[in-house]
């Protein structure tokens, strides 16, 4: 049985939020809570970095921290899962993932927004809201997965907050989408998995996929999300479904410390949900 092993990649460049700083403090309050011994720490710009003539913010300094994950995941022994930050986070992770495991990756994408928005389009230019395009080997050349996920095997879940243009790409690329009304979320992942041809799983995690009456530390929180209980449960269907290939939790921000004390305990819950039951 494979072990999860953990990389802190406090990386906020990537966001859109003004308050995007605080991406780097949710990180660094999760570390205290992580295994040290198997605990990485992804190097990250301090500065906001250069969009280098190109339509992607701050590209320089995600494309550093990028480079710096895909280091750490060569060197990594174990399940990667990546912890903190922005959604951006996530593209190392999946192209680590599909150059291990290629056409059987299945991914998973909980998540309020599909981050399917293209650079010359993108009202932010934030590289968070490119993530998928990104990770599907489009967007913009700097950032464009040489190793890109299959669409036919991504699946948003709980997503409800499309722009027209992200909505034309879904139905273009035919992604499959479970929404936050799915009444019984875990056995229609369970179903979903086992109609692919797939042997692992990966799992991206924005925490902006919760409703908010349950979870606030978020920079955008979106209305009508899904329970803690139902993503726990989701979770936990996929990963005792298929092997887990790695995973990234996203988008911790809490606004104080007082927030924070209150909403850690749901992250750890859900990273507890990631880890149970990895298994090659």
């Amino acid at each position: 049985m494979s072990k999860p092993v953990f990389l802190l990649m406090p990386e906020w460049q990537g966001s859109a939020s003004s308050r995007a700083m605080q991406l780097a403090e949710g990180a660094s309050i999760l570390r205290e809570d992580l295994p040290r011994s198997v605990l990485h720490e992804v190097s990250v710009p301090l500065e906001a970095g250069d969009a280098l003539g190109t339509p992607v913010a701050r590209l320089s300094s995600v494309l550093q921290a990028h480079e710096a994950a895909q280091k750490t995941l060569a060197t990594a022994d174990g399940i990667p899962i990546i912890v903190g930050g922005d959604c951006a986070t996530s593209l190392p992770g999946l192209e680590a993932a599909v150059q291990k495991h290629g056409d059987g990756l299945a991914v998973l994408w909980f998540d309020a927004h599909p981050d399917l928005q293209h650079p010359s389009t993108s009202p932010s230019g934030a590289a968070s809201g490119m993530t998928l395009r990104h990770a599907l080997g489009g967007g913009s050349p700097e950032l464009a997965s040489a190793h890109p996920i299959l669409a036919s095997n991504l699946t948003l879940v709980g997503t409800r907050a499309v722009d027209p243009e992200e909505q034309s790409e879904i139905e273009q690329l035919k992604i499959s989408v479970l929404p936050a009304s799915e009444s019984d979320l875990a056995d229609a992942i369970t179903t979903r998995l086992s109609e692919l041809d797939a042997s692992h799983v990966y799992i991206h995690l924005d925490l902006d996929v919760l409703d908010p009456a349950e979870f606030m530390a978020v920079h955008e929180p979106v209305p009508f999300g899904l329970g803690v209980s139902q993503v726990t449960a989701a979770i936990r269907a996929a990963v005792a479904a298929l092997p887990l290939a790695g995973a990234s939790i996203c988008e911790f921000a809490p606004a104080d410390a007082s927030m924070a004390a209150e909403e850690q305990p749901t992250v750890l819950r859900l990273l507890a949900a990631l880890t149970s039951g990895s298994k090659e």
